[in-house]
């Protein structure tokens, strides 16, 4: 294709140069005919005609098509260019770089949680009605609703499967029997859940993911049918989901129903608060479902068995799907696009800055190329092609990078929010991809390629080849290097307070000893410890067996470990503190735990004692509370020997009997949620539940002081011994508890340091290459001043200050910037104001060294340079 078009333009060149010389002679005849001498009869032709390369241009125009072919032309003129000068390419194109690679990676997760459509019929009817419901008030909402069909769902469910070899514990969603109906999804291979799913006798049921199956049943074609065991019960696979069905979060593996009995008031109207999901019907809106809640609500609160407050769930709202599951990550994603845009601007004023230093070098050749007939508006395209030719090569670069930079970025967000594992470079990022190299090369290349074009061929031959820039040139450059260096400045300090808010978090103390610690968390089924006396004797079997273990020193167990994010809970009265019949009960952490918990954990006892071994099931009720705990509800007194229970059915009281010390429970930066009022301790054999058992899975804290592997590695075998039914899963190391526990701060922190790092790098390049090539332009100008009697260490001085000035101004303007827009960091940092001085002073003396470490080569060229050289090269 490319020689027939070669061919066919260098036909049409021909015939229009056979016409033009057509013309001359024509011309050139009748001079002759008027009595003109030959040569002068030529020269007058030549002139009347005019320049021919003007007269070609208007007779391509005039073809029409031309500019396919110009722009052939200037595409490889612009690749000759670039490849002549690779210098000045590589650096250009690894800027760029930078800045594309950045922003594909984060618009590849953008697209993947924000812009996406939900994979759902109709997803823009969807929305979640916030609060957490019991079962008996869902049948009361579905049922009097008018403007929804509402669903529930368990967020956070584990289950035992098993369904050929050894039992594994999996994630799973308890739901209503509507809930796929809801959302308009079916199943791949069989049917997914119906009407009717939820009610006793026709609950037996369960629905597989597509992973799962695959994983565990080997994609198995006629897996529909099969029985499997989930949580002791025995289930039949109905269905199998399709694989981009992924509700409420990609984690989740099966889907089992309700069991909806209103006969079971307890279980009824007093377990598995949950939240619901609904579809608008046809014609309502998102503001009559609003408007619709609150009388829902006062239906259900009537339906309750018992008295119900007027305030639960008081602040519950209705608000879109897809903007309810992507809310923990929405701010974090525009806060990385923003960050990795002001690096892609860096890089673009960084690439603008070379490329009107490039212009200046070239000022003749554009003066010659306008001198012989291209117009001003076929020179600018020409430039605008070289720069959109290093776009796209940036871009090509860029998006390798991305593809790298993306799996880091992933890390700083949570794997189960939906859509993460759907995060790739898709052909919607690629075409995000060729834009950004598109609107880039426009960017960086419009202003060099207008200042190129503007040139005047005498005054051009007659300026000197080194002071051929024009001074609006050399400051439109500072300015340019003064942005570059103010955006580096928010970035660089976002960094720094999120380094400061790690470091702080690494200092908080979690109330616990870590060191020498493997956890091993054991799932035996809830049916498992209906029998409360079984389930007791399992755990203490295992603990006994543990302790015998070469190198282990200390065992103990407990139901949550601290720091895991989960959050078991219970309502209680305490004393001295009656629950009014229209207030909500304060919710406590309900920690279950074994007589040694505290001591393999070195949590401190306080006050009063710790659990006993002798705290059994038929011995008196007893708690130990937080330190937290103990001064919320009997602040200035005594806890031991006070009471408190649980606010549901007849439970009796439970003496406090010893306080210990504060533990991070929930996450490092928050101690507990803010709708939990305290923690308390149960002795493993008393302990229970909203469901009024002892909770089934406990989690062994081993302290050894051998290799934990080995150690793990025993227990499987032991628990396989007790109960092959049995999974363990979770083995990990205390420590690694506390370093997974601000995984997220950590990414968050390293993207942020890579892009300001980034961003520091391009400001210090751009500002090493406007002082260098100023000096180049200004050798001559210091020969003389050293002729005249200037000292080396005065042009030093110079170079460095012009360095200087151009930093500071930029972190002058970039530390006013950074004061307003660091504040949409807050919610990222801990214990770190996002004002904070010695971040702020630490960028400035960072900035400062950068202005020091670019002037300094061309300082030291500028002191070295020979007067007579310099003279004379003038």
């Amino acid at each position: 294709m490319q020689n027939l078009f070669a061919w066919w333009s260098k036909a049409r060149e021909q015939d229009l140069e056979r016409e033009l010389q057509s013309h001359l002679e024509s011309e050139a005849q009748e001079q002759r005919d008027a009595g003109a001498p030959e040569e002068e009869a030529r020269y007058r032709a030549i002139r009347s005609m005019g320049n021919t390369t003007l007269v070609k241009e208007d007779v391509h125009a005039a073809w029409g098509g031309r500019w396919l072919e110009q722009a052939w032309q200037d595409l490889r003129y612009g690749f000759r260019g670039l490849r002549r000068d690779l210098g000045f390419t590589t650096v250009a194109a690894l800027s760029l770089a930078l800045g594309i690679g950045g922003n594909t990676a984060v618009f590849t997760l953008v697209n993947a949680f924000l812009l996406q459509r939900l994979p759902y019929s109709q997803p823009e009817q969807l929305v979640e009605v916030a609060g957490t419901y019991p079962k008996g008030a869902i049948v009361s909402m579905q049922q009097a609703s008018r403007s929804m069909d509402i669903a529930a769902y368990t967020p956070d469910a584990e289950f035992n499967l098993k369904a050929q070899g050894e039992a594994q514990r999996i994630s799973g969603s308890t739901v209503s029997a509507n809930l796929f109906s809801v959302l308009g999804v079916g199943a791949e291979l069989g049917r997914a859940l119906r009407a009717g799913d939820d009610q006793p006798g026709q609950d037996g049921v369960v629905v597989l993911s597509d992973a799962l199956w695959r994983k565990s049943f080997g994609a198995y074609p006629q897996v529909v049918g099969r029985l499997v065991t989930v949580d002791g019960v025995t289930r039949q696979i109905i269905g199998v989901m399709s694989p981009n069905f992924a509700f409420p979060s990609s984690s989740v593996q099966l889907w089992t129903p309700l069991h909806m009995d209103p006969s079971n008031i307890f279980d009824f109207w007093n377990t598995g608060f949950i939240p619901l999901v609904a579809r608008l019907q046809p014609g309502a809106t998102l503001a009559q479902a609003r408007g619709e809640l609150r009388p829902l609500m006062g239906r259900a609160i009537g339906a309750f068995p018992y008295p119900m407050p007027h305030s639960w769930n008081a602040d519950a709202t209705v608000v879109p799907l897809q903007e309810f599951l992507v809310n923990g990550v929405r701010r974090k994603l525009i806060v990385l696009q923003c960050a990795v845009g002001l690096v892609l601007l860096i890089a673009c004023a960084n690439v603008a800055s070379l490329l009107l230093a490039r212009a200046a070098v070239r000022q003749k050749e554009m003066a010659l190329r306008s001198a012989l007939g291209a117009a001003r508006g076929r020179i600018v395209r020409q430039l605008l092609t070289e720069s959109l030719v290093l776009g796209v090569v940036g871009a090509a670069a860029g998006l390798a990078l991305a593809y790298g930079a993306l799996a880091v970025l992933k890390s700083a967000l949570p794997a189960d929010t939906p859509g993460w594992h759907e995060a790739i470079i898709n052909p919607q990022v690629l075409a995000f991809v060729t834009l950004l190299a598109i609107a880039s090369g426009l960017a960086f290349g419009l202003i060099p390629a207008v200042s190129g074009s503007r040139t005047n061929l005498a005054t051009t031959m007659r300026a000197s080849e080194r002071r051929s820039s024009s001074t609006v040139g050399v400051r439109f450059r500072g300015v340019l290097i003064a942005t570059e260096v103010a955006l580096a400045v928010v970035l660089a300090v976002g960094a720094g307070l999120l380094v400061k808010s790690l470091w702080m978090l690494a200092q908080v103390n979690p109330g616990f000893s870590p060191q020498h610690i493997l956890t091993v968390r054991v799932t035996p089924d809830q049916s498992f410890c209906r029998e409360r006396p079984r389930c007791i004797a399992l755990y203490a079997h295992l603990l006994q067996s543990t302790q015998e273990i070469a190198g282990v020193t200390d065992v103990a167990a407990t139901n949550v470990l601290p720091l895991s994010g989960e959050v078991p809970s219970i309502p209680v009265e305490t004393e001295g503190h009656p629950v009014a019949p229209d207030t909500l009960a304060p919710m406590l952490w309900a920690g279950a735990v074994t007589s040694e918990y505290f001591r393999v954990m070195g949590i401190p006892v306080l006050e009063g004692r710790g659990i006993r071994e002798s705290d059994g099931e038929n011995t008196e009720l007893v708690a130990v509370v937080s330190a937290a705990t103990a001064r919320r509800f009997w602040p200035g007194e005594s806890p031991v020997g006070k009471h408190l229970r649980p606010v549901w059915g007849q439970q009796p009281w439970r003496t406090v009997v010893g306080v210990v010390g504060d533990v991070r429970q929930y996450r490092l930066d928050t101690s507990l949620p803010d709708w939990i009022g305290g923690v308390v301790y149960m002795p493993y054999p008393q302990a229970l539940g909203n469901d009024r058992q002892p909770p089934s899975a406990m989690t062994l804290v081993v302290r050894t002081t051998v290799d934990p592997h080995r150690v793990a590695v025993e227990i499987r075998d032991l628990v396989t011994q007790l109960n092959p039914n049995v999974p363990v899963s979770e083995v990990q190391t205390m420590e690694a508890v506390v370093t997974s526990s601000n995984s997220q701060t950590r990414s968050m922190m390293w993207v942020f340091v890579c892009f300001a790092g980034a961003a520091v790098l391009l400001a210090a390049i751009g500002t090493y290459g406007v002082i260098s090539f100023f000096t180049s332009q200004r050798l001559y100008e210091m020969g003389v001043r050293i002729a005249l009697g200037a000292t080396r260490g005065n042009l030093f001085g110079l170079i460095l200050k012009l360095s200087l000035r151009l930093v500071l101004t930029g972190l002058a303007f970039g530390i006013l910037l950074a004061f307003v827009l660091t504040r949409v960091l807050a919610s990222f940092l801990y214990g770190v104001s996002p004002s904070d001085p010695l971040t702020f002073v630490a960028v400035a003396v960072l900035l400062v060294g950068v202005a020091i470490v670019s002037g300094f080569f061309p300082a030291r060229k500028a002191a070295g340079v020979d007067p007579a050289t310099a003279l004379r090269a003038e």
